[in-house]
């Protein structure tokens, strides 16, 4: 039985061509190698980010150690911060460290205030229905020691697309910082740093940079260098030595993407994932997290009527060869908006190495564990376009 990867989110299987062996070749390399495919990689990133210049890139070793570092250094008692309530595991243990929730009773550290998100995933600016229009919704959550916004771009979730650019538009209007999380869309929708007015940009090297998730790091405009460190960002902020091997494998993963084409890349994922839901939406049983095929990454949840996630996770496995995820995805806030709480999704994440046929595999396989279940009546026959 042959295995069908649909796990690309949270491990790349495969990377791209010729990530796997530059990593290998990197325990040769000599330091003044490595620093040259370091420039050259923030050159690259600078580049896709659209961001203030290659100077600006600075490496952690994961997201996740990024947007530790950025909130951590950024914030200090009696700070305020906006957070969208799609946020991951890593920014609400950074901020429960520092601080706290506002208005839970506590004192002193930092305080968040989430601002909303709908049954999709995606951010309430304003609610019609109250006479509300612009940023109505999030005005009213700003108070006068409010320093910045925090928003995840993509939910690693749902795979909804979040309104990076219009929250950033708000937060210009009054001053704030905005740091966006990018590790889900980095190469799979186009980013504008610069244009957008972004203060910090936290990537992955994973998922749509088809290199490591043990690489990442964040970009940071000139107001946010200076106050994390300025001159000394880098020396501050980077391990030393970088870790050659991520550093090679990202380095040959834009290589990767420059001969496929991002627009290739991403179109593919695109693809993968609209062919699914368009499937899949006809399933009895099946129940679809966020949006349509629009307005999201090759990402999708679900959870259905005849199976718990862990058990679909492990029949999919056994007695398919497809692998997913099931679980909280590290992200245990966005399923208390989802509504998915606490008993997560089955996620299925897509890329440009993902085929028409193993879509069309996972889709059987969901009918043939629905037919069998006594849990699902009226089960539909299987599913056409």
């Amino acid at each position: 039985m042959d295995t069908i990867y649909m796990n690309q989110l949270a491990s790349l299987v495969p990377k791209g061509e010729g990530v796997e062996e530059a990593m290998a070749a990197a325990s040769a390399m000599d330091i003044a190698d490595i620093q040259k495919m370091a420039d050259e990689t923030r050159a690259e990133l600078n580049k896709l980010f659209h961001g203030p210049g290659a100077e600006s890139v600075v490496f952690t070793p994961g997201v996740g150690a990024a947007l530790d570092a950025v909130i951590r250094a950024l914030f200090k008692d009696g700070d305020h911060v906006l957070i969208s309530s799609m946020e991951s595991d890593d920014v609400m243990n950074a901020l429960n460290v520092i601080g706290h929730e506002a208005d839970n009773g506590a004192s002193g550290g930092v305080e968040y205030t989430r601002i909303p998100c709908n049954e999709k995933g995606q951010l309430v600016l304003f609610d019609p229905l109250k006479g509300e229009k612009g940023f109505d919704a999030v005005e009213k959550l700003l108070r006068p020691n409010t320093k910045a916004v925090i928003v995840n771009h993509a939910s690693e979730v749902s795979g909804t697309i979040l309104q990076a650019k219009e929250i950033a538009e708000f937060a210009r209007r009054h001053g704030l910082l905005v740091i966006v999380n990018v590790a889900q869309t980095a190469g799979c929708v186009p980013i504008f740093m610069n244009i957008w007015g972004v203060d910090v940009l936290t990537f992955s090297g994973g998922y749509g940079l088809y290199a490591t998730e043990k690489i990442g790091g964040f970009v940071a405009s000139e107001r946010a260098a200076a106050l994390l460190g300025g001159a000394d960002m880098r020396a501050k902020f980077e391990q030393d030595p970088l870790d050659a091997a991520a550093v090679a494998g990202l380095h040959r993963a834009f290589k990767f993407i420059e001969e496929k084409t991002l627009h290739t890349l991403s179109s593919m994922g695109r693809q993968r994932v609209e062919q699914f839901i368009r499937k899949i939406q006809h399933v009895n049983g099946v129940h679809i997290i966020g949006p349509g095929y629009k307005d999201r990454i090759p990402v999708i949840s679900i959870q259905t009527d005849f199976m718990e996630e862990t058990e679909l996770e492990e029949a999919l496995k056994n007695e398919y060869g497809i692998i997913i995820q099931s679980g909280l995805h590290h992200a245990e806030e966005a399923h208390k908006t989802l509504g998915t709480y606490p008993r997560g999704t089955a996620r299925f994440s897509f890329n440009y190495f993902n085929t028409e046929e193993e879509v069309e595999k996972l889709t059987q396989a969901l009918w043939q564990l629905t037919v069998r279940s006594d849990k699902v009546s009226d089960v539909k026959r299987m599913p056409k376009e």
